[in-house]
């Protein structure tokens, strides 16, 4: 079983990558790869796989 310090809120994982939680939501949403777990009945709490950290999501820099 997965150690439970591997799954990340969506507001720690937004923090370790300093991005908005939305972002994250975002990504989640978008992205079938992503490693998360839904909780809870209706499956609204999410914990997202630290190894996600390493993966690579980035915040997209704009050049204006």
């Amino acid at each position: 079983m997965d150690d439970p310090d591997e799954w990340l809120t969506t507001r720690q994982f937004a923090t370790l990558l300093q991005v908005h939680i939305d972002t994250v939501r975002r990504w989640v949403r978008t992205d079938p790869d992503m490693r998360v777990k839904r909780l809870g009945p209706a499956g609204r709490s999410i914990r997202v796989h630290r190894s996600e950290v390493d993966r690579g999501h980035r915040n997209p820099v704009t050049v204006g």
